[in-house]
């Protein structure tokens, strides 16, 4: 279970390290595989995630943490695969057109997260 905390720290990290990095060409980069692949077939991911972090909630020293952010990420999958008017196709509408700077802030808080995934391990 640690392998899956670790797995999950660092996924965290690299990727709020490349939005801080590459800000516009994450966002590109994310409507191009976004538009490619259905929202229903997209909708795995995180319920992926989700289950790695309730799989991973006992090897860590705060597992209710890692059970609320599993529930949010399945609740995220129901909402992608169902898409209920419209919400999530709005809210990636306006995630494509936020500026640089609220796309580094969302890597930084996604390296603070992975950081403190990886200070949580038993």
């Amino acid at each position: 279970m640690k392998v899956i905390v670790y797995f999950l720290g660092f996924a965290y990290i690299a990727i709020g390290s490349i939005f801080i990095l590459y800000a516009r060409e994450s966002i590109d980069a994310l409507k191009k595989l976004i538009q490619k692949i259905p929202l229903k077939v997209l909708s795995a991911l995180p319920a992926v995630f989700g289950i790695l972090f309730f799989i991973s909630a006992l090897a860590t020293t705060f597992p209710w943490f890692f059970r609320i952010i599993g529930l949010l990420a399945i609740v995220k999958a129901v909402v992608i695969f169902t898409n209920p008017h419209n919400v999530y196709s709005r809210l990636l509408d306006w995630y494509y057109d936020i500026s640089d700077q609220t796309q580094r802030l969302v890597g930084i808080i996604s390296i603070i997260l992975g950081t403190a995934i990886l200070t949580w391990i038993k």
